[in-house]
């Protein structure tokens, strides 16, 4: 899982143009998912999460539900960047 941090970037890339999603803001780690400033409506973070779910049981061979009660309770949301949203994958599965 060392390149999880590029995947998920060409991921949302993939999942912008597939989607025509207009960003005004370089896709980054830190790009925005969720909130002020961000790149996706609320059904829009549903159809990516479920993308990169998706992507990583068939790249990694790794089942996780990425909207669990666990994530859904945390002070900090899992899915407010790109780089939450690795640091949260890498946490759940070293699990």
């Amino acid at each position: 899982m060392k390149n999880l941090d590029s995947d998920l970037i060409t991921l949302l890339k993939a999942f912008i143009k597939e989607n025509e999603i207009q960003v005004d803001n370089k896709i980054d780690s830190n790009s925005r998912l969720f909130g002020s400033n961000s790149v996706f409506d609320s059904m829009e973070l549903v159809q990516f999460i479920v993308e990169v779910e998706q992507f990583l049981d068939e790249e990694y061979d790794i089942e996780i539900e990425l909207t669990s009660d666990k994530a859904m309770s945390r002070r900090s949301s899992p899915f407010i960047s790109l780089n939450t949203l690795s640091k949260f994958i890498i946490e759940e599965t070293n699990e």
